[in-house]
């Protein structure tokens, strides 16, 4: 004859109720949200960070135009104006004076020495304008902690970035942003443009999807 279950067998046997597996649910989903929350306060806090040197440079540039008459890089003569040791030196890779930050600069963010685009933020450092640079990377002084930011003419912006000059037909300058995470560059663009990193003023040099890394995001300068 079968003995019948004891109560501490039935309660080994059952499985979970609705209300057990709604409380483990809830609890997961709780789990998700609060990381998902945590990245999105993450990606706004670097996209503030970045938008905040976009608006430091575009303050930094018109300023030392209004004081020069010449923008960064593109100043003839620098040494006549701004006294450091050792002195400043005309940029090369176009006119000086012609209203653009001229030089190449390579799809890593590495502007060619002595170019104008690679003296602008030297220039605008030494004039008191921006408050720190690396020294010590004459060819990327300004960097973000993903990569270099470089200030540059509109046809070198296009050069990387299809698409540029055509759709800021006004502005002859562009701040280049290396290497941003997606997330970080479609915040920006959300709160700069039309939220897509493919279309409007500020563009990226290929479409971002997910985690992937934009090589390079040009803003007019």
């Amino acid at each position: 004859m079968k003995t019948p279950p004891t109560p501490a067998s039935v309660r080994l046997q059952r499985g979970f109720t609705l209300i057990e597996i709604s409380i483990v649910l809830a609890i997961i989903g709780a789990i998700f949200y609060s990381i998902l929350k945590s990245q999105a306060i993450l990606s706004d806090a670097r996209a503030k960070d970045v938008i905040a040197k976009i608006n430091d440079l575009r303050t930094a540039t018109t300023y030392f135009k209004q004081r020069y008459g010449y923008l960064p890089g593109d100043l003839p003569n620098p040494a006549g104006y701004i006294t450091v040791v050792p002195a400043l030196v005309a940029g090369t890779g176009g006119n000086i004076g012609n209203g653009s930050i001229d030089g190449v600069v390579s799809a890593a963010g590495v502007a060619t020495a002595g170019t104008k685009a690679a003296q602008a933020p030297w220039q605008l450092y030494n004039a008191g304008f921006i408050g720190a640079v690396d020294s010590g990377n004459p060819t990327h002084y300004l960097n973000t902690t993903y990569g270099p930011i470089q200030l540059v003419s509109s046809a070198t912006a296009t050069t990387l970035v299809a698409g540029f000059a055509a759709n800021n037909r006004a502005a002859r300058n562009a701040i280049l942003f290396f290497n941003l995470p997606c997330d970080v560059a479609t915040e920006v663009d959300t709160r700069l443009d039309d939220g897509k990193t493919t279309t409007g003023s500020a563009q990226g040099s290929a479409a971002c999807t997910g985690t992937n890394v934009l090589p390079v995001y040009a803003v007019p300068l």
